[in-house]
């Protein structure tokens, strides 16, 4: 039986640069933000649910989402992002365990989750939960540096989402990631040595 190990961070933590190591050892990887990417594309049902909600001008004249004004309506009102919640979160889940079953030879998948904390009850099939950890100044100097933010848009961000003491309160495993990518691949290596040892 394939377990599911579920990788999840707050934005800047380094989950991207694990889930790539991750691939690099030959460990399928299923990322929410690739399936929810692939979901946004002109014409997709989700889009049109989308605007049917929240209106054309969420959207660009070639029928791209833009996602930014989605992003500014959804932070400032949280009834929006519960709005975009339940359009979109159902449809990713449901991909999300079709590519997992696709997967099944492997003795383990990763599943890449940002935001696992607000959505944890949805995921019953996840066995094991990788907590990729940062200082809050490594994070916020991330973000603002990888995106452009202003400080405060890159703290509204960081405050939009779970905590840091509560991703670490549903960490079977953390990972650290406040040094070098080496010290971060080093790591990553051996999470994968031991518990690739648990699923034989």
């Amino acid at each position: 039986m394939t377990k599911v190990v579920a990788v999840t961070g707050g934005i800047g933590s380094g989950k991207s640069e694990v889930g790539k190591t991750f691939v690099e050892l030959g460990v399928p990887v299923v990322d929410l933000d690739e399936i929810a990417h692939a979901m946004s594309a002109p014409g997709s049902a989700a889009m049109q649910t989308v605007r049917q909600t929240f209106g054309d001008a969420m959207f660009a004249e070639n029928g791209q989402l833009d996602r930014s004004r989605l992003r500014e309506l959804v932070f400032a009102d949280p009834d929006a992002l519960d709005k975009l919640n339940q359009i979109m979160h159902p449809a990713i889940r449901a991909e999300a365990i079709r590519q997992i079953e696709q997967h099944s030879a492997h003795p383990y998948v990763i599943l890449a989750i940002p935001l696992l904390v607000e959505s944890r009850d949805d995921w019953a099939i996840i066995d094991h939960v990788v907590v990729v950890d940062c200082s809050e100044d490594t994070q916020l100097a991330r973000v603002m540096q990888r995106n452009t933010f202003s400080e405060a848009m890159a703290q509204a961000i960081i405050a939009a989402q779970s905590s840091r003491q509560e991703r670490l309160e549903i960490a079977d495993t953390v990972i650290e990631n406040d040094q070098t990518l080496p010290d971060l691949h080093e790591k990553v290596l051996k999470f994968h040595q031991i518990f690739s040892k648990t699923c034989q």
